[in-house]
Parts: C-alpha cells; structure tokens; sequence
C-alpha cells in the first residue's frame, strides 16, 4: 500500500473542572507573560462572555467554558509550545480545581488511490455482517474504547472515520483520557498539570502508532 503520511497533525488539551471563562482573555494571558504582546493584540475574539470565551492567535485556539478549558493547535511545530502553554496557565492559577484531563490527537491521512482508501474500511469494519441488512455498505465512523496501558485512571478512546479535510483521506482520533482517582473538589490543579507534564511524550508517541498503525504505516 502506498500512503503519504499524515499532511494534518494536531493536538488539543482538554482541562474539565471549575472554570472562570471571564479571566481567560488574550490580555489576560499576555499580562502573565504567557503570550506574547503581539499574539494577544493580534486574537481574533469570536466571543467573550461570562459563560464563553472563544479566540484564537496565530498557531493558538482557546476556548473556555465554566467546566472545560480547550487549548488546541494544528501545528505540528507548535506542540510544545501548547503543552507549556497549557500548564502555565494553571501554575498561575493553582487552586483550580480540575479533575480531568484529556490529550487529544487528530490526524488526516492522504491515500494515493481510492482502493487503498476503501481498504482501512474494509478491515476495521467488515461488510460480510451488512450484507442483506444495507445496500452497498460503508464505514462512516468507529469508534474504539481501550483500558489504559499505566497506573492512572482513564481511558484510550480511538476514532476513525473518512476525512472531511482529504480527498481520499481517513481521519484518526486519538483521545488520551486521565481522571484523578479522587474526584474531589477540593483539589486545585497541581496534581492534573504534574500528569500532563509526566505524561505527554508518552502520550505523543502513543497516539502517533496508534494512528499509524491503523492507516497501516505501521
């Protein structure tokens, strides 16, 4: 099978706790140093309000709400500046409680021929089940649940499905889910960023041959 590798990669961090969504503004994190002047003077704001802060900057997209915080980038290049983004948010702000955290991948895979497209289909999802139920039947989506391969609490959530972006391409979602093992409020963020920070490289090469391994470079 001949298969370009992945021409979109992108990675978001997903924090659920007890969220301010007023604080988190681009002024706000250019004041903590935690953007630059220009990254924040230049955000495009798509709402702010008491229960929604949306914008983005450059290689950067934010969203907040009062129970989830969103970090999210395309760039394959900017990684690392999200990962450190993302904890430094909360080192300025310790006392959040937050209780989850999710390490999400997203990857589109371009295939040379439309047979080769069809394939990945046809061995995550076999028709011979459909066959007198549907008429010329397709995998639209599938989605996989797995226990997790460590000590934490969580999940490896993976989901695949045609790509809206690539024509032929097929779309691999890889959510890497951690929970606390105590869910109780009174913790604040230390213990979800120290995860995050142990965690991610793991967790970036992880989802990287859990996707390759699925579109078969692997």
């Amino acid at each position: 099978m001949s298969i370009i590798k992945s021409e979109i990669d992108g990675h978001t961090i997903v924090f659920v706790g007890s969220f301010n969504p007023q604080i988190f503004q681009p002024a706000w994190f250019a004041s903590q140093n935690l953007l630059k002047n220009e990254e924040a003077d230049g955000a495009k704001i798509e709402i702010i309000s008491r229960e929604l802060v949306v914008f983005s900057s450059g290689w950067l997209r934010i969203e907040v709400m009062s129970e989830r915080v969103i970090f999210a980038t395309a760039q394959a290049q900017a990684f690392e500046w999200l990962r450190d983004l993302a904890i430094g948010t909360f080192r300025v702000l310790p006392h959040t409680p937050i209780s989850m955290l999710g390490i999400n991948r997203d990857m589109h895979f371009r295939f040379e021929t439309e047979e080769e497209w069809h394939s990945i289909g046809h061995r995550l999802a076999p028709k011979e089940i459909w066959k007198g139920v549907l008429i010329d039947p397709g995998m639209a989506g599938l989605t996989m649940r797995g226990r997790r391969p460590d000590e934490h609490k969580g999940a490896l959530n993976v989901r695949v499905e045609p790509s809206d972006r690539i024509k032929p391409g097929v779309f691999v979602n890889v959510n890497d889910h951690y929970e606390l093992q105590s869910l109780e409020p009174s913790h604040g963020a230390d213990q979800i960023l120290n995860l995050l920070e142990t965690s991610w490289p793991i967790s970036v090469a992880r989802s990287r041959n859990i996707s390759e391994s699925i579109v078969g470079l692997k």
